[in-house]
């Protein structure tokens, strides 16, 4: 680990060793380049092939575009911490999903789950698990300037992107919305005024997967631009083995006392998540001067997968052997059991039998975006209206084992149908005196709908042949909830120019949120309601919230922006709608409060030696108060969101980026973290299932309501690596003959982590190690880049790297007491060693 941590190191000031000449000769800096306008630096510029061959001859850095602010502003002139990608690199490095980030953003850690809310995204140590369908992330997602509720935007492929921002800390001014940790922010390329195309084949071997994307853009008329853009994949194959056999299920009727054998096929295929998606997107913009434009872009996604835990498996069994099934595979590999349901069984649920009783997942969303934007010489008005759609459907076998005879406890599944749909609008007016004083004012609104419905099969395979509701037979339960959220917000900003160098910002946000959430067990079998009541409950919240910020930010030169902040966020509470009513649940027990932080972060950026090196050095320290954790009782399959007392995340972060003149087509990049994430007071967490008193774990009420505890007080919190770092090598260049070669390589190295929220230091079975992982893209092109031929290779290490881990279903025992036996891990895992091939035209 040292000796990576010292690499990582040297890597970074290399980079500027490698620049100290140049600097040292650079006399005078030239002066900072002017932002382009938003017509062309919002997908104009990237999507001319000639931009990138004029840097590639040219050599130096170029000016970073960003909003992270919500205006058009150079990245090295912004008082904020965040790691910007371009188009380029998004496609040198493939980075289609969420869970790629990570890969240039080592801070950045991203559970998938098809379940709960679909994610665990943790940045600087903060994360939330993906357990409850209720609970937002700390960590936000924004698409277009749209803010996407929880989880689920990881479905959402990232194609035909602009860019890529990984923005960090609190970001309740202008985020708003639950980014207490960060915001993940995509802009999509916009229309464009010239004629641009591209098209993509690709093919992964792994999992024999064939994809395809592309673009058109350009004019209809003098004032009105149009693009449209798609892309298909679909794995004939996949990443992870199903070694499911088929078998028998036995039921037993409570009415007749009849059983019955139910056999079952094994599935018809062995491969997850044998993955098809579907993206299409159209945009149109209306530019009728150089102070005014309009942009709407609407989206339609869809993935179909083969089983919502397309990326979990169990990944650790203290015993030698799954505890529910010998014959189950366990342990550090690609493999997973994931059994169909017998046919009669499935035939009687819609649910169930969507698949014949396969297991599957479908989630299709629709998103509408709009941007009005008016840039006059007085003041500057964006107006930001969103539709987002989504539903997922699956249906999943929770205990991924092969045995389906009782006694075993295995026959666990269940099958979801949820959706989400919101409208949001953001405006916000900002002036532009000439005078010192300038000021920002805005509103947001948002009105969400979630619904939940899950239809669940328990171990024991008791039926119900007298239910009248026939779709109800072989359920132990249903749950069915909602959620009905109304958003208000109101912010502002003064910016105050005491000096040409030297600004001050301070500003606001107030929210007042309400949910309204219902959440029901409208049946329960006969034989589980001695656990399980059939009722339900709910609650009307409220919360209203201030977050205060403040910014001194000082640029003695051009080229040098030293900053330093103090920033508030806020999340909002909740009501856990997705887990279970046991017998002494009470509506208190599925409430929680609000997330909130307070802190400090500093910083310096600078482009030296004559515009080809940047250097920039953050520094933050963030105090959180009642985090919000989602714990999942292995023993009675229960989730309740938790408030896990106070959280503190400290640490600096160094990032550099070298492109010298004398070498152009080279670019080398660099990054390393050092973070401190801690819990500084959780008396009251839940005990992990089968840990025992020696272990921390004692039996005893608590304010929570947790029957037994553990005090993780000074723990790591979850998804929070120590030591971080990147490394990249970009280089092109002409090989004559009208072409040229390039490669990037690129270096992800990661301390180890706690990979679940309850876990302390012991805890050995949910503990990541550190790990190195790495990337390499060869290509051969055309010099004028019409058209290129990519090798692809993804994680060439084939490092097995667990994200996020939580008690298997219905394994463990003696939680509390010295005979307690630990239950065996369900994990979220990368992908493994990957190789694609692709050719892109560009006209």
């Amino acid at each position: 680990m040292k000796t990576l941590q010292i690499s990582l190191c040297a890597g970074v000031s290399a980079l500027a060793l490698a620049a100290a000449p140049a600097w040292a000769q650079a006399g005078s800096k030239e002066p900072a380049q002017a932002v382009p306008p938003p017509a062309q630096q919002v997908g104009e510029a990237q999507a001319d092939p000639a931009a990138t061959t004029d840097r590639a001859q040219r050599g130096g850095l170029e000016d970073i575009v960003v909003t992270a602010r919500k205006r058009v502003e150079n990245v090295q002139n912004i008082p904020v911490a965040e790691t910007v990608v371009s188009s380029e690199q998004l496609q040198n490095q493939q980075i289609t999903s969420i869970e790629r980030l990570s890969s240039v953003a080592p801070q950045l850690i991203v559970g998938r789950s098809g379940t709960g809310n679909g994610a665990a995204i943790g940045l600087r140590g903060i994360s939330v698990n993906a357990t409850s369908i209720s609970l937002e992330q700390s960590v936000a997602v924004v698409i277009d300037g749209v803010y996407y509720s929880g989880g689920r935007a990881l479905n959402e492929g990232l194609f035909d992107l602009e860019r890529a921002e990984v923005i960090k800390g609190p970001q309740s001014l202008f985020y708003g919305k639950n980014t207490t940790a960060g915001a993940l922010s995509f802009t999509t390329a916009d229309p464009t005024r010239e004629f641009h195309g591209m098209a993509r084949v690709g093919y992964e071997f792994r999992a024999d997967q064939v994809y395809s994307e592309g673009f058109v853009s350009g004019p209809l008329s003098s004032t009105l631009s149009a693009r449209l853009a798609g892309r298909v994949s679909k794995q004939y194959d996949g990443i992870i083995d199903n070694l499911a056999t088929g078998g028998t299920l036995f039921t037993t009727d409570i009415v007749t006392g009849t059983r019955t054998a139910h056999p079952f096929a094994a599935p018809s295929s062995d491969d997850i998540p044998a993955e098809k998606q579907k993206i299409f997107r159209a945009g149109l913009k209306w530019t009728p001067d150089s102070a005014l434009s309009a942009t709407v872009k609407a989206t339609y996604n869809k993935v179909d997968q083969s089983t919502p835990h397309a990326n979990v498996v169990i990944g650790f069994c203290e015993q030698g052997f799954v505890q529910s099934d010998r014959n189950a595979p366990c342990g550090r590999d690609w493999r997973s059991v994931q059994q169909r349901l017998p046919a009669d069984i499935a035939a009687s649920n819609p649910l169930l039998n969507r698949r014949n009783g396969l297991t599957y997942l479908e989630y299709e969303s629709v998103g509408v975006s709009g941007n009005l934007q008016y840039d006059g010489d007085k003041v500057n008005i964006s107006i930001v209206p969103g539709y987002i759609d989504w539903r997922t459907r699956w249906r999943g076998d929770n205990d991924f084992v092969q045995a389906y005879i009782p006694p075993s406890n295995s026959g666990n599944g269940s099958a979801e149908d949820s959706s989400l749909k919101a409208f949001s609008v953001e405006a916000r007016a900002q002036s532009r005196f000439k005078g010192p004083l300038n000021v920002l004012i805005g509103g947001y609104y948002q009105d969400s709908d979630l619904d939940f419905q899950q239809d669940n099969l328990f171990p024991g395979g008791a039926e119900n042949s007298a239910v009248s509701d026939q779709t109800l037979r072989y359920l132990t339960l249903r749950k069915v909830s909602h959620t009905y959220g109304k958003t208000y917000a109101g912010f502002g900003q003064i910016l105050l120019d005491v000096s040409p160098t030297l600004n001050l910002t301070a500003g606001a946000r107030y929210t007042h949120e309400t949910k309204s959430s219902v959440f029901a067990q409208p049946y329960v079998i006969r034989t589980a309601q001695a656990t399980y009541r059939q009722d339900a409950i709910g609650a009307d919240q409220s919360f209203d919230n201030f977050s205060p910020e403040g910014t001194v930010t000082w640029k003695p030169s051009s080229d040098v922006t030293v900053y330093g902040s103090y920033k508030t966020g806020y999340k909002s509470g909740g009501f856990s709608i997705s887990g279970l009513i046991v017998r002494n649940t009470t509506p208190a027990d599925a409430t929680f409060a609000p997330e909130k932080v307070k802190g400090f972060e500093g910083g310096i950026k600078t482009t030296l030696a004559d515009r080809q090196l940047r250097v920039n050095l953050n520094a933050f320290n963030y105090n959180y108060s009642d985090l919000q954790v989602d714990f999942f009782d292995a023993t009675i399959v229960q989730y309740l969101t938790l408030n896990a007392g106070k959280a503190r995340t400290r640490g600096v972060e160094l990032e550099a980026e070298y492109a010298p003149r004398p070498v152009p087509g080279l670019t080398l990049r660099g990054s390393l973290a050092y973070t401190d994430a801690k819990y500084t007071s959780f008396p009251f967490s839940p005990c992990l299932s089968g840990q025992r008193p020696d272990e921390g774990c004692t039996v005893g009420q608590t304010p929570n309501g947790v029957r037994s505890f553990q005090n993780l007080t000074g723990e790591r919190t979850q998804q929070a690596p120590v030591w971080t770092g990147t490394s990249n090598v970009d280089y092109s260049r002409p090989i004559g003959g009208g072409l040229k070669v390039g490669f990037t390589g690129s270096m992800r190295y990661s301390g180890s982590y706690h990979t679940s929220p309850f876990a302390n230091s012991e805890a050995r079975r949910f503990i990541q190690g550190s790990y190195a992982t790495f990337d390499l893209n060869v290509r051969l092109a055309e010099e004028n880049d019409r058209w290129e031929l990519a090798l692809i290779g993804k994680n060439l290490t084939n490092r097995f790297i667990t994200a996020a881990a939580f008690d298997l279903t219905y394994t463990g025992s003696g939680t509390a007491t010295p005979a307690g036996i630990h239950a065996d891990g369900r994990s979220s895992v990368y992908d493994p060693r990957t190789i694609a091939v692709q050719g892109t035209v560009r006209f």
